[in-house]
């Protein structure tokens, strides 16, 4: 594929001499196009944020992570900070990882992506794995479908088209024009997978890559494109006998409909895929912390059941904490949960108060006022690194009765195990008050 440039979040951008101020320098091109990009649109000042350093003019990554496709044959990779010392592979697994547990991302093969991950930046990783599921779907066969056609035939074939019949054929007697049904593949999903290839033929590949798109296009080649994508997605049913249709389908639409940014100057067939990587954690604990709980336990993701104030009759100011873990029988809240995409420091207590912001304490008092009738515990939910890998020894007290504690999540770790729980006995989930021992009894895989 083309040239394909790594940064993180949060690295500076620039050209020319830029890289003298810290800066990953890009061609000028892509800067300027970048540049572009983020003063043309809403969404490109959201992951792009133009900035200046010692005289030079520099774009910042946002909090976003994926890949953005420029016109000139260059890829940004753009990968999760999560720790100091990362590799670009252990960024990419860790962004999988958190992928393969969100609900438009299951199809996701974690184990074949995180091979992927040591030698593949992650635009290939995603074609790869899209045209893997094609290749499986056609050794199932592709599916047919009965489709409308008209002809002027020389035999008789579903019904007579009388008026078109005295028209044509008033002489030729011998030939018939007839609307039938003929079963073929030109349906919706074929159609749709067809187009997704062909969008991949303007993006420079791997070797690898490149040779199977093209193998796996000529088993389409009776098939033609989708003349409106929008409808066919729209008109899409994958009945009884197609479950070897979802994991393809899921890729091609995400090739088809994904994010592409770049298409607003006019390079419609680029592939761009940027995740806010905040929504990306908090998803994934979302999705995995059930597993991180006592069977009695559930979490209620995105709880809005109290506002900050009453204006007459009015709610204002909803207040929606990430996650509550409620009780079942009988139903009633236990914790409230918040999550953070930000590194923070577990040894710089003096300097920066561990790298923790007011404003979230803010938050997170009322919600344990409103939630909690102000008696229980809440959680701040980070990600674990090198210099937070354990939770903050002590709790942060609001009173006597309501406190706060901060705790790391392991991405990587497996079912039970990502959970930091405080390791203290006044802390209701300690795990020496062997409360989580019904959890920490997988041993099975990431997910």
């Amino acid at each position: 594929m083309g040239e394909v440039i790594s940064v993180f979040e949060y690295d500076l951008l620039g050209s020319g001499k830029a890289a003298s101020v810290g800066a990953k320098p890009v061609p000028p091109q892509v800067f300027n196009y970048l540049e572009a990009l983020s003063l043309a649109s809403n969404q490109g000042s959201q992951f792009l944020k133009l900035t200046s350093r010692s005289g030079f003019k520099l774009l910042q990554v946002q909090n976003y992570a994926g890949m953005l496709s420029t016109p000139h044959g260059f890829q940004l990779e753009i990968l999760p900070k999560v720790g100091k010392n990362l590799t670009a592979a252990n960024a990419r697994q860790t962004l999988l990882t958190m992928l393969s547990h969100l609900p438009g991302f299951r199809h996701i093969e974690t184990q074949q992506a995180t091979l992927q991950a040591q030698r593949m930046p992650l635009l290939e990783i995603f074609i790869h794995q899209f045209l893997h599921s094609v290749s499986q779907l056609l050794k199932q066969g592709l599916r047919s479908d009965y489709v409308s056609e008209q002809g002027n035939l020389a035999f008789m074939k579903g019904k007579l088209m009388l008026s078109a019949q005295l028209r044509h054929n008033a002489v030729n007697r011998h030939k018939f024009c007839v609307d039938y049904d003929d079963y073929m593949p030109d349906c919706a999903a074929n159609r749709l997978l067809h187009s997704a290839l062909d969008k991949l033929l303007s993006l420079k590949l791997s070797s690898e890559n490149q040779r199977w798109l093209y193998e796996l296009r000529f088993a389409f080649d009776g098939i033609p494109l989708s003349r409106d994508i929008e409808r066919d997605i729209n008109n899409l049913r994958l009945e009884r006998g197609m479950a070897h249709y979802n994991e393809p389908m899921a890729w091609a639409q995400l090739i088809l409909r994904g994010m592409s940014p770049s298409a607003l100057q006019g390079n419609t067939k680029a592939i761009s895929l940027l995740f806010p990587m905040e929504a990306v954690f908090e998803s994934f604990v979302a999705q995995t912390l059930p597993y991180e709980l006592p069977s009695h336990l559930k979490v209620i993701p995105q709880a809005a059941t109290y506002s900050l104030v009453k204006h007459g009759s009015n709610d204002c100011f909803k207040l929606r904490p990430d996650l509550l873990i409620q009780s079942r029988r009988p139903v009633q809240t236990k914790l409230v949960m918040d999550t953070k995409w930000k590194l923070i420091n577990s040894n710089s207590q003096k300097t920066t108060q561990y790298g923790l912001a007011q404003a979230d304490f803010y938050q997170m008092f009322a919600y344990g006022q409103k939630y909690l009738g102000g008696t229980g515990e809440m959680y701040l939910i980070y990600p674990a690194h090198d210099d937070f890998s354990q939770p903050i020894a002590q709790h942060f007290a609001f009173s006597e009765t309501l406190k706060l504690w901060v705790v790391p999540y392991r991405i990587m770790a497996k079912r039970g195990e990502r959970m930091m729980w405080p390791n203290d006995v006044s802390c209701t989930m300690s795990p020496k008050l062997d409360r989580m021992a019904a959890s920490v009894s997988y041993s099975g895989g990431m997910r």
